[in-house]
């Protein structure tokens, strides 16, 4: 499964986190942003995903808020760590507004102790969305920060490409 992954603000894919995608069978594309600098992030990643004909988007904090609008926009699922969904606009980036989400599968990962993004906001958020129509799984982990451990990246990288190969 082709797979983008956007990571979080002032981070990097690491080899660890591009090991453990690849070895759950997906076909990826890990590119560093640098958010702050970077002009037109949103478009530059829907080009990338349209491009590379992507199929699935894993997305952390930043990268998860992203990847979100990402995948409703082109109609794609999306796992999406502590996705900071408190951002309206992204530094540079002109996010398009989303009237009728297609993102046909969301999995959510939040942790609970999470200090930079806050878990109940991001529930409210996606429990306000309105998601007719859309598969949305969320897990609240009570042993996560906002730092998302290998093992834990692992666990849920792997429970959602299992849900999407069913």
């Amino acid at each position: 499964m082709k797979t983008l992954y956007l990571h979080g603000l002032d981070s990097h894919p690491t080899p660890e986190k591009n090991k453990i995608m690849k070895d759950a069978g997906l076909e990826l594309t890990a590119l560093h942003i640098n958010y702050r600098e970077k002009l037109g992030v949103y478009e530059t990643m829907k080009d990338t995903a349209l491009r590379k004909n992507i199929e699935f988007i894993i997305g952390s904090s930043l990268g998860g808020y992203i990847g979100n609008i990402l995948a409703e926009d082109l109609g794609l699922p999306c796992l999406l760590f502590n996705p900071a969904m408190h951002y309206k606009d992204v530094f540079y980036s002109k996010m398009p507004e989303i009237t009728k989400p297609k993102c046909p599968k969301r999995f959510i990962v939040l942790g609970l102790h999470d200090e930079n993004i806050n878990p109940n906001y991001t529930l409210k958020v996606f429990s306000e969305k309105g998601c007719k129509g859309i598969d949305q799984r969320i897990i609240t982990a009570h042993w996560l920060s906002h730092e998302i451990d290998p093992r834990t990246f692992e666990e849920m990288v792997n429970w959602a490409v299992t849900s999407l190969r069913k």
